[in-house]
């Protein structure tokens, strides 16, 4: 399980570690940054000396195991597994594309045990997903999903400097013949969607956005950027015109949740990747 803590002042990073696990020693604390399993502000940092600033947030999470060397597993259990979804990777098989996916290389990790879908994320989107490992777990889960029980909170990187800094973006979102998700404000068009955005991050043509989702529309995200004229980089199919770093940059990076059968608090981050910082530098609003 991923530990946390909020620095009460400013210290370098290996000293904050050393007295929230004070029974490790500082070579194994050394080899937690080195592994790339500590986390500031939700952001990879490899340097053991970097300097935390006071009440920026420190994670520890869990060295990572693999279903394959492209899929790693951030927790299983009995009933449940979080996975880190990269980009490019189907989430599962549709009716028109059937290569690999992330469904499909977990099904051959479990086998012979069942590995059931309980959401999705886009191709292109990489991030924290979940699958359900058993009949309780499924159940469970989709019922989270569907009272909207589940924090999820992603990372996008969009063209230019969104303003106002924070705020909730509503439309009704439809799909189209050929899968093109539209938004109207008409409530007889579509199903309601809602996002609450804030922006963590500005460059002179970028901003970076923490997105939470009140509902789980297909492409809401998406949708919703393209709609405020801020859309997605690399997301031509809602708008952007430029792909500087060959992707979309839309990233799941947390998912939390109160587990549907043993009811512990369970909560998986996935750090933004490096091209994503390319864009932007961290100029904090928050």
């Amino acid at each position: 399980m991923t530990m946390h803590t909020v620095a009460q002042q400013n210290d370098p990073l290996l000293k904050i570690l050393s007295e929230i696990a004070p029974d490790s020693s500082k070579t194994t604390l050394r080899s937690w940054i080195k592994d790339g399993r500590v986390t500031v502000d939700d952001q990879v940092i490899t340097i053991a000396n970097h300097i935390v600033s006071k009440g920026q947030k420190i994670s520890v999470n869990n060295k990572k195991s693999f279903a394959e060397r492209r899929l790693p597993i951030l927790y299983e259990d009995s009933h449940l597994v979080a996975i880190e979804k990269p980009e490019g990777l189907l989430s599962v098989a549709t009716t028109f594309e059937k290569t690999e996916t992330a469904h499909s290389i977990l099904k051959k990790h479990y086998f012979p045990r069942k590995v059931q879908v309980v959401h999705r994320i886009d191709q292109d989107t990489s991030g924290v997903m979940l699958f359900a490992l058993s009949d309780e777990g499924y159940e469970g889960l989709k019922a989270l999903f569907a009272s909207h029980d589940i924090e999820r909170s992603y990372c996008a990187i969009v063209e230019g400097n969104v303003i106002p800094l924070q705020g909730i973006w509503k439309s009704y979102v439809y799909e189209d013949a050929n899968y093109v998700v539209h938004s109207t404000q008409n409530p007889e068009k579509g199903s309601v969607a809602i996002t609450h955005y804030r922006v963590a991050s500005i460059s002179p043509r970028y901003s970076r956005l923490v997105l939470t989702l009140e509902t789980g529309r297909k492409n809401q995200i998406r949708v919703h950027c393209q709609d405020h004229k801020h859309p997605i980089v690399g997301d031509k199919k809602y708008g952007s015109t430029i792909d500087p770093v060959r992707r979309l940059c839309l990233h799941a990076a947390s998912l939390a949740f109160i587990h549907p059968v043993n009811g512990k608090k369970l909560e998986f981050i996935s750090p933004i990747p490096e091209v994503f910082k390319k864009l932007v530098r961290d100029i904090d609003h928050a």
